[in-house]
């Protein structure tokens, strides 16, 4: 009996290489045809601490991570009590782990799961060994999961191979054997886990950061300022190679704010230009996000939101940053504000980010997140590309230049420094139509509302949104609750209860009308976000975009959502209406 998906946890301490082996088991079956998609827990400690991955391989695309995981494979069970309530297991999940390694913990235990025990390596290993070389236990584990999955033994030697390349000939050749006792250890255990057989198609294995990162090239941006936060530093270290063999440069400031000056800076010569922060990076950023909206300077801000308040949850998901991306700052500061509907459709918003902040000459704030960012996902290719939009630089031929004239298009011309007639000032102080600073009631309104104006005037047409199904129940989501969304509708629709999602593109400006022909038919709202103040449902009460009898579904992170617990709670909240 063959099956057409399986998720799958390898566990271990930090260190222990459970990342490494479930990249390897994500990438092989990649390889051999399947979707796919990995999700990270780890601590906040640099080093040690708790570790896994939660690989899901499927033969149809994988949007959200499942209810609860088929196979656990434990490399040890160091500190694998630190996270047993992200990682649901149940009776009829495969706990694989070595008797060697002590007892099953009692939170592991108590899922009622089957326990099977398997020597994890050469039986002649020391602790000590263990510990300094890991005698390559983790890649011994992929083995067995392989063989477990049915994935083509040479498609998992292959990647393999590729991944201790320049490792020298030792390294590669005792972790092929490792591997190669895994696989026979493995077909051993009889256990039935085979998937279906794939169909095979070209296909991209990429993270939601790798994919914001392609997208932002694709649309032009040729500066990067940053300053490292977890979790979007390696949207950074992927961008850096490939942005300077476009012509571009990658500069590390000694903070955000300098991070986000220098985008500034770039920007104002001409340069498209973004910064890569999470929620205490965005923060600092905020007086200068203020001023790119006052003197009218492009810039990209792609938040990858972490739990917060403070410093919070550095390696963990939520979706808490609305209220700052839309809002932040002080002062009437209008930006535009979009949040990628999938991973792939990072490729797609990532690349529109740019083309509206050079197109409306505006911030334009991304926000992501840590289940997005750091989930390697395989991912059908060639996603659509969204309408190009360029910088004005053209000068009036029959009136003197006026960089922030006041009538007429909000998006007034923003010729190159020196260009000769095209002279302006990039001014942070309330200024008049040429840029220089004034302090009197008038001006300051009529520049207000040019501005105003100008974010009001982008219209997102068909791309403000996805809807998926038509019932008349609809959840409205964004970001990552999309795919756990779509999946609990479908379960909702075929259990009797017509199901539709609504999931946002566009968070600022609200598209109303869009929205409001999204909601038609609809008797019942429920508002899914991942925090704790409802910060999607306020915004739209506030914005007069869903009616007062909406409900919130809100909770923050960093659990992700999962379809059983989307689907048990809409059916709770019926049953007490």
């Amino acid at each position: 009996m063959t099956r057409s998906s399986l998720a799958l946890v390898f566990s271990g301490s930090g260190g222990a290489g459970a990342m490494s082996a479930g990249q390897l088991i994500l990438s092989a079956a990649a390889e051999a045809g399947y979707y796919g998609a990995m999700s990270k827990l780890f601590g906040a400690q640099v080093r040690g601490g708790e570790a896994a991955s939660l690989v899901q391989v499927s033969t149809g695309p994988v949007i959200c991570q499942p209810d609860r995981y088929d196979l656990f494979i434990a490399l040890d069970w160091a500190n694998a009590a630190q996270f047993a309530t992200e990682i649901p297991l149940g009776r009829e999940t495969v706990i694989l782990c070595d008797p060697r390694s002590g007892p099953v913990p009692k939170s592991i235990a108590a899922s009622g799961g089957r326990v099977v025990p398997v020597g994890l390596g050469p039986a002649d290993a020391t602790p000590l060994e263990k510990a300094l070389r890991g005698r390559h236990v983790n890649i011994f584990a992929a083995g067995l999961a392989a063989a477990l999955l049915g994935l083509p033994a040479a498609k998992v030697h292959a990647v393999l191979s590729g991944m201790f390349s320049g490792k020298g000939a030792e390294v590669a050749r005792d972790n092929a054997a490792s591997l190669e006792a895994g696989l026979a250890a493995g077909a051993a255990l009889g256990e039935a886990m085979r998937l279906d057989p794939p169909q095979p198609a070209a296909r991209w294995l990429i993270s939601g950061n790798e994919a914001l990162a392609m997208g932002a090239l694709r649309g032009g941006i040729r500066f990067v300022g940053c300053y490292p936060i977890t979790p979007s530093t390696d949207l950074v270290e992927w961008m850096s190679p490939r942005l300077a063999r476009l012509g571009g440069r990658l500069t590390m400031g000694e903070d955000e704010l300098a991070a986000i000056n220098m985008v500034l800076g770039a920007s104002y010569g001409g340069t498209p230009a973004m910064t890569v922060t999470s929620g205490p990076g965005l923060s600092l950023m905020g007086e200068t996000i203020g001023l790119a909206v006052a003197a009218e300077v492009p810039a990209v801000i792609i938040d990858v939101m972490r739990g917060g308040p403070s410093t919070g949850l550095p390696s963990k998901t939520e979706q808490s940053d609305i209220g700052i991306a839309v809002f932040g700052g002080h002062g009437d500061a209008p930006r535009i504000v979009l949040a990628p509907t999938s991973i792939r459709d990072c490729l797609f918003t990532g690349e529109w980010a740019v083309h509206l902040a050079e197109g409306y000459q505006t911030p334009v704030i991304v926000l992501s997140d840590q289940s997005f960012g750091l989930s390697p996902t395989v991912i059908d290719p060639k996603p659509d590309r969204p309408p190009a939009l360029a910088r004005r630089t053209d000068l009036p031929e029959d009136e003197p230049f006026r960089r922030y004239a006041t009538s007429g298009d909000p998006v007034t011309p923003m010729p190159l420094p020196g260009t000769p007639g095209g002279q302006w000032v990039g001014e942070g102080l309330t200024h008049n139509e040429t840029g220089i600073p004034v302090s009197g009631a008038r001006m300051h309104a009529a520049q207000i509302d040019k501005r105003a104006r100008k974010i009001a005037s982008f219209d997102p047409g068909p791309l403000w949104g996805d809807v998926l199904g038509d019932g008349e129940t609809a959840i409205l989501t964004f970001g990552s609750g999309i795919g756990p969304a779509q999946a609990a509708a479908e379960r909702l629709t075929a259990a009797g209860q017509p199901t539709r999602v609504i999931g946002l593109r566009v968070i600022s400006p609200l598209p109303l009308a869009a929205l409001a022909q999204a909601l038609d038919g609809v008797k019942r709202v429920i508002v899914m976000e991942q925090n704790h103040g409802a910060q999607l449902y306020h915004y739209l009460l506030g914005q007069r975009a869903i009616q007062p009898d909406a409900e919130s579904f809100a909770r923050p992170g960093p659990l992700p959502f999962r379809p059983g617990e989307i689907a048990a709670v809409l059916a709770e909240k019926e049953t007490r209406q």
